[in-house]
């Protein structure tokens, strides 16, 4: 499959940062042809009535957020081959066991990742409109790995990448927005990975917020392996769900 070993190679060849903690920022993560693709197959959410409802009746700086599943592996909850062509090719490439272990290779950390392969995985198409604010915090205990996709546009604001903080600290002692250390710009087709951690001097502290006047919506396709069996499909329920 071309387009997987393209994902393969962008992964194990770019280089990885340990500022503030490990992670990978990968430009171009999908051929163009792909990425475009999965634009088109998600834009109908854009669309759907109940985004225009946050708009018009926003529930606080969390309830600002949409979104539509798209994988949940062990309910069997995947894109439809036909309708959908180029997302079921994107979760093919991510499901895939040497994808794992070339992640788990780049990102995780000697003594404190676990090597085993993911039992499940969920993904959903994560859509915030301005006003939106999700605080620092390491990620969920189940997750194995974590990618957050950038799905935006040409010109769109690059201070809605996610956010990056102390390793060092608790969550609930950093300021969601001054004690910010790095932000990976968010630019179509960049992809942020890491393997959350909870240990101090390697916690995954991050956030994601979106207080620009300039783009509409942030767009992200989040994507977590996970170490156990989890039916995810109503898990966001803060959010507006799409689907």
């Amino acid at each position: 499959m071309i387009s997987k070993d393209y994902v393969l190679n962008k992964i194990l060849d770019t280089e990885i940062s340990d500022e503030p903690w490990r992670h990978s920022v990968i430009k171009d993560f999908l051929p163009k042809s792909l990425f475009d693709g999965i634009k088109g197959e998600t834009l109908k959410y854009l669309d759907d009535e109940k985004l225009k409802e946050i708009h018009e009746k926003p529930k606080g700086p969390v309830g600002r957020r949409a979104f539509a599943n798209l994988f949940n592996k062990s309910v069997n909850f995947k894109p439809d081959k036909y309708n959908n062509p180029n997302l079921y090719q994107y979760f093919e490439i991510l499901n895939d066991d040497e994808i794992e272990n070339a992640i788990k290779k780049k990102v995780n950390l000697p003594n404190h990742h676990d090597e085993t392969l993911s039992v499940d995985m969920w993904s959903a198409f994560d859509i915030h409109i301005s006003g939106f604010i999700y605080g620092v915090h390491a990620d969920h205990g189940a997750k194995i790995h974590t990618l957050v996709h950038y799905f935006g546009d040409e010109g769109d604001d690059e201070e809605l990448g996610t956010s990056l903080y102390d390793s060092n600290k608790k969550h609930t002692d950093l300021d969601t927005i001054t004690d910010v250390i790095k932000r990976p710009p968010y630019l179509p087709n960049t992809a942020l990975l890491f393997s959350p951690c909870t240990e101090k001097g390697f916690i995954t502290n991050h956030a994601m917020y979106h207080l620009s006047e300039k783009t509409r919506y942030r767009r992200t396709i989040q994507t977590f392996w996970l170490g156990e069996k989890q039916n995810w499909l109503t898990k966001l329920k803060t959010a507006t769900r799409l689907n």
